[in-house]
């Protein structure tokens, strides 16, 4: 299976509406100056849209969807989650895969929706030699600007996997969180991606 399987299968609705640290790696934790260095891990990804809306706490709350919701599908999630939308949100959308974070030396899930850094990923990973082999490759990413002037870069090299020392330690700690029960789809109901979700 293709590491872009499920996210070319939204990547049109996605591209038309796009404008680190714990488990989870989120671009605005990348700083001015800073560069996080990533390699794609595993064969599944995922796409899908976010609305963010306000909990009975007064914290912003994020809603996911597989497919771009309908205005009735935002305010029937909002409801079962008790979440107070202002009328005008609009769906983004986001893209994630696993990741092995060199810096952190650890797995994360990355979570992103932001165009600068949808284009180059999802380009370099449509490139025919690249897809191939996409975990001969890793990412570099990094930041400009602050507040709402912030920009993202990611820039596509050859990946330090490439040396097997590196790759042994790497898949060995993606080994332990596949057997986890890791799954990026409990994104889209809000549980930890790290772990098994029992129906």
């Amino acid at each position: 299976m293709s590491l872009l399987s499920d996210v070319n299968e939204v990547r049109g609705q996605v591209t038309a509406n796009a404008g680190g640290g714990g488990s989870y790696l989120n671009p605005s934790s990348i700083n001015e100056g800073d560069t996080t260095r990533i390699t794609l891990l595993g064969d599944k990804s995922l796409a899908g849209y976010e609305v963010w809306g306000t909990n009975s706490e007064g914290k912003r709350t994020s809603m996911k969807f597989r497919t771009q919701p309908a205005r009735e599908d935002l305010q029937d999630r909002a409801n079962e989650m008790n979440v107070t939308l202002k009328g005008d949100e609009k769906a983004k959308g986001f893209y994630a895969f696993f990741v092995y974070n060199y810096d952190a030396e650890k797995v994360q899930a990355f979570q992103f929706s932001q165009a600068s850094l949808i284009d180059p990923i999802i380009a370099s990973l449509s490139d025919e030699e690249i897809g191939a082999e996409p975990h001969a490759y890793d990412f570099k990413l990094s930041a400009t600007g602050t507040g709402m002037d912030k920009r993202y870069a990611a820039n596509c090299v050859p990946g330090k996997r490439r040396q097997p020392a590196i790759d042994k330690k790497i898949n060995s700690a993606w080994d332990e969180v596949v057997e986890a029960g890791a799954d990026l789809s409990n994104l889209l109901v809000g549980a930890d991606v790290f772990k098994s979700v029992i129906p």
